[in-house]
């Protein structure tokens, strides 16, 4: 979390230089099935920050106010309805002043602190490790852990990590047995600092990389429970970090991004519509800077094995009057709906690369979810932006389909943003949801969508819209702003024509079918597939097209080749894949060190570079028949592990069978 940072942005999209004002085209094009996109997209943030844990989450065991343990209850059914699948804490600027041993044990002997970054109050570390992974578990989310790196020590944040994940006989698995927790957490999400440019410690690039390779080599893999490192990214277009932590990117999986919306000149609801121009043209450069951020990436890594996430993001304004201004206490308008929709939108067709985002923060801080009262009567109210996230809730872990639009402009003066964005996907169920944005406060938008490769039968909407750009949910009115069925469409032909009000989201939900594409035909196929065998010394997967092998031939399954050298060699492996019926299938691969898994001529998953055993998996839909495959894999030195398993539409989990792996006659 930082402190102040201004920006100055614009946006992207295909433009159409002879578009009409509300005229607006889109093209969803469901034959180009390749990513999912990933839950972890729609997570949430969590700091000790204002009252964002002491009185929105935390109230204590012994507070009139409904709770479980101490976390306040009708918080808890708020946050599982909008399905939170991952949650950040304690920070933020705050987590590399945290020291994590001051907030576990008997509650009443942790040691007191200064939150010097936020209010310079007194905190009394009720609220740490136990509680808040009590949180997750309550709410159904992957917790994330941002370690201390600014003031911290390696070992302290090699304990935490044995402590939370560790279940050998070592001092932090007693020390958290003697705490009341039996079993490792198994934590899979772990940063190496926030902000690190910043209140992390103003590292330079070229120190915090050397920072990230000390701190990586020591946060270990115990038993079964594999860490996921993230790497403290850029702050928007600083294009130079990126580079220089890509040159870096063997000791983390994940990159993380923060960008705001700022306009702190003035409160959340106190805008006009130049406030509201100004806050949608910063927010839609989150597209710019993850387009360019992202080509730096395919540079280094384009095998997409290191995510890009976005895991601080949201508006930030001058802080309600009358409150702590290091509280950073906002309220939330249909201005913050619409900003929450565009950046899902965007994140959700970079889902190639980006895999995690959480907004800035969860309760009663910036962008948050949920506003709550600590005096009686203590009531709740939901925001405009946690509706969004509860209408979007459908794209988690779909697939995404492909977009194309041609959009009128929203002008303002002399400057103008595209009015239209969207984004759309498809579900386990084959339902396709597309999500609309109309950021033109005044003006409704036609939108024609044409369907490729999906033929709808039955639609269904939902829309988030008022009368007022500055329309919020208050205490005592606490339903102003909150989804409402959208009718005011029409299906003919496999098109859909929309009537979009101004500053408004809608979200379409798509009965249909999907049109596959077909599968392979294959004369005489046999059992087996091919494999071919180099020598050589790498870091990552090599060119293949530029070696030539030392042996090659036929082979049962993805298992390693006879007579193989210890170390230094690669093999890539190529057949065909009989699925027996339509479906959604999961395919994993678990190596050590890097590998691929192709389907179809397409780079299904990337599990690149030199590392212990690491699974990673993505998901694909193939209609029944056969299907090309190929798995590339290079060994360096050390352990050795190569598994490529498959999962759906019946089938459990597994390696893959050798009687679905064939060759051409």
């Amino acid at each position: 979390m930082r402190k102040f940072i201004p920006v100055i942005l614009s946006f992207f999209f295909f433009i159409n230089a002879n578009a009409q004002v509300n005229e607006n085209q889109i093209i969803v094009d469901a034959s180009d099935l390749q990513y999912k996109i990933d839950k972890n997209i729609y997570g949430h943030f969590s700091e000790h920050l204002g009252r964002c844990i002491y009185g929105g989450i935390w109230v204590g065991l012994d507070s009139p106010i409904p709770n479980i343990n101490g976390i306040r209850k009708d918080v808890v059914e708020a946050l599982k309805e909008i399905k939170v699948p991952i949650l950040r804490w304690p920070g933020g600027c705050f987590a590399d002043e945290y020291h994590w041993k001051d907030g576990i044990g008997p509650r009443n002997q942790r040691p007191k602190m200064i939150n010097t970054n936020w209010g310079g109050v007194t905190e009394d570390n009720s609220f740490g490790t136990h509680e808040f992974l009590e949180l997750c578990e309550l709410i159904g989310s992957e917790p994330y852990f941002t370690g201390n790196v600014g003031s911290g020590t390696v070992q302290e944040f090699s304990q935490w990590v044995e402590y939370v994940n560790s279940d050998n006989v070592s001092p932090m698995t007693e020390l958290r047995k003697k705490n009341g927790r039996e079993k490792s957490w198994g934590v899979k999400y772990w940063a190496i600092g926030n902000e690190n440019w910043g209140c992390g410690g103003n590292m330079r690039p070229e120190f915090y990389a050397d920072q990230v390779r000390r701190f990586g080599t020591y946060t270990r893999n115990y038993g079964n429970n594999k860490v996921y490192k993230i790497g403290c990214g850029p702050s928007g277009d600083d294009y130079n970090w990126t580079q220089v932590m890509m040159k870096n990117s063997l000791y983390f999986d994940g990159l993380a991004l923060h960008h705001y919306s700022f306009a702190n000149d003035r409160t959340a609801a106190d805008f006009d519509e130049k406030g509201w121009f100004n806050i949608m043209k910063s927010t839609l450069r989150m597209d710019e800077y993850i387009t360019k951020h992202s080509a730096i990436m395919d540079e280094y890594d384009p095998g997409k094995r290191v995510a890009l996430d976005v895991d601080e993001w949201g508006t930030w304004y001058k802080v309600e009057s009358g409150t702590n201004p290091g509280f950073l206490y906002q309220q939330n308008t249909m201005r913050d709906a619409i900003t929450a929709a565009c950046n899902l939108n965007i994140f959700n067709n970079h889902c190639d690369r980006v895999r995690m985002a959480n907004i800035a923060q969860i309760v009663n801080v910036l962008q948050a979810m949920i506003l709550t009262e600590d005096n009686p009567p203590s009531r709740m109210i939901l925001t405009p932006t946690y509706h969004v996230f509860n209408l979007f809730k459908v794209h988690q872990n779909a697939m995404l389909i492909p977009t194309k639009i041609k959009t009128a402009d929203y002008i303002l003066g002399e400057d103008k943003l595209l009015a239209i964005n969207c984004s759309a996907s498809i579900d386990s169920q084959d339902k396709v949801h597309i999500s609309l944005c109309n950021i033109n406060p005044t003006d409704e938008e036609k939108i024609s969508i044409e369907l490729l490769k999906f033929k709808a039968d039955k639609i269904l909407g939902k829309i988030l819209t008022t009368d007022s750009m500055n329309t919020h949910n208050t205490f005592d009115n606490p339903n102003m702003v909150e989804p409402s069925t959208f009718s005011n469409f029409k299906l003919a032909n496999n098109n859909i024509e929309v009537n979009m009000p101004p500053k408004s989201v809608v979200v379409l939900e798509l009965d249909g079918t999907l049109e596959m594409p077909p599968a392979i035909e294959l004369t005489n196929p046999k059992q087996g597939i091919n494999f071919k065998y180099y020598e050589g010394r790498w870091e990552m997967l090599p060119n293949f097209n530029n070696l030539t092998p030392k042996s090659e031939g036929l082979i049962e399954n993805f298992t390693l080749p006879k007579n193989n050298s210890s170390e230094n060699f690669a093999v890539q492996y190529d057949g065909y894949i009989k699925i027996s019926k339509n479906g959604v299938y999961t395919f994993y691969i678990n190596s050590d060190d890097g590998a691929a898994l192709f389907i179809d001529n397409k780079n299904l998953l990337s599990n690149d570079g030199r590392h212990a055993p690491e699974e990673k998996s993505n998901t694909i839909k193939l209609n029944a028949g056969y299907h090309e495959i190929k798995v590339t894999f290079f060994q360096a030195s050390g352990g050795m592990v190569l598994d490529a398993s498959i999962e759906g539409s019946s089938l459990e989990k597994q390696i893959i069978p050798t009687d679905m792996l064939f060759q051409k006659d």
